[in-house]
């Protein structure tokens, strides 16, 4: 079955929502504990360490959220456009931050016109000061919009940038680029899923080679991110499978769910997720923070379902007019 364009752009943005959402309450719980808990979950539960509403959306999908309004605003140097949101976002003292996000936008937050070198310059300061625990996968869960919204070679630039506004190790810049790739193909093809699949582990194989283990466990550090995703995606047959495979491994389910999500959604198409998952995404916490990086406009930014389906045209429209 082959898929329409946009169905596959709309499909890898609300993935990324659906996948953080179902995996928010199960991260930091052990496979087995959460068997135990819940049993295999397959619907929005709510709660966990995070106290999050049902299909309340973390850090993973707010971040994709700043760096695509910040390409819209912005596209050809969305750099400065995106780290301005990455800071309104950060002041609200959002529920839940990684670390190493935490320390770069710490040290940026009184620099909300910074450009892209003082950025970087913060980056790498952090990394040399954590002794190169910069290689989380806290950029990698938001990289999904550049692939969309650029072709090819811009995507893969844009994408390595924004990902080092905050995360300065090669590991997390070489996820974010064979992620990017492997998405970025798939949503520009009329593959059927079957060799959207292969394709995507033929694009993504090396991070298998670098991290060196086929099953490693579900970590925040991106090459075990990314191969666990994948896993999800090539060990299932439809996309609400690989979303309940990636988020009861448990550990850093919301951000593996949220990967998963974003790479299923672009080889499934947005029909194939399950509309309640959809549905459980319209939630005032989520509502909030689509209106704060549309403030401005003069408009209401809506639901965070309308408002990830009109970027996904934005995208499809812009990639169609170059």
């Amino acid at each position: 079955m082959k898929m329409g364009k946009i169905d596959r752009y709309k499909g890898a943005l609300l993935g990324v929502a659906v996948g953080d959402a179902l995996g928010a309450p199960l991260e930091f719980l052990s496979a087995s504990e959460i068997q135990r808990k819940y049993g295999t979950v397959r619907e929005m539960i709510g709660g966990g360490w995070l106290c999050v509403e049902p299909g309340e959306v973390t850090d993973d999908t707010q971040m994709t959220l700043a760096v695509a309004e910040g390409i819209v605003e912005s596209p050809d140097d969305p750099e400065q456009a995106v780290g301005r949101n990455f800071l309104r976002w950060f002041k609200t003292a959002p529920k839940d931050i990684g670390g190493t996000c935490r320390a770069v936008l710490t040290s940026m937050r009184y620099q909300m016109d910074a450009d892209t070198a003082a950025w970087l310059r913060a980056s790498e300061r952090t990394d040399r000061e954590t002794g190169g625990w910069t290689a989380g996968n806290g950029a990698l869960m938001r990289t999904v919009y550049p692939a969309l919204y650029y072709h090819r070679d811009k995507a893969l630039k844009v994408a390595a940038s924004v990902a080092r506004l905050t995360h300065w190790h090669e590991a997390s810049t070489k996820s974010v680029l064979w992620y990017t790739d492997a998405v970025n193909a798939i949503v520009n093809s009329d593959w059927p899923v079957g060799k959207a699949k292969d394709q995507a582990e033929a694009i993504m194989h090396d991070a298998r080679t670098m991290l060196g283990k086929e099953c490693p466990e579900p970590t925040g550090y991106s090459l075990d991110s990314l191969v666990c995703a994948m896993n999800a995606v090539r060990g299932t047959d439809s996309f609400e499978d690989a979303l309940v495979y990636a988020v009861n491994l448990g550990g850093d389910a919301d951000t593996i769910g949220a990967i998963t999500g974003g790479l299923a959604g672009a080889v499934y198409g947005a029909e194939a997720i399950p509309p309640w998952w959809v549905e459980a995404l319209d939630k005032q916490p989520n509502q909030e923070i689509v209106q704060m990086f549309y403030a401005g406009t003069g408009k209401d930014g809506g639901c965070l379902a309308d408002r990830l389906m009109a970027l996904a045209h934005i995208a499809c429209a812009h990639q169609e007019s170059m």
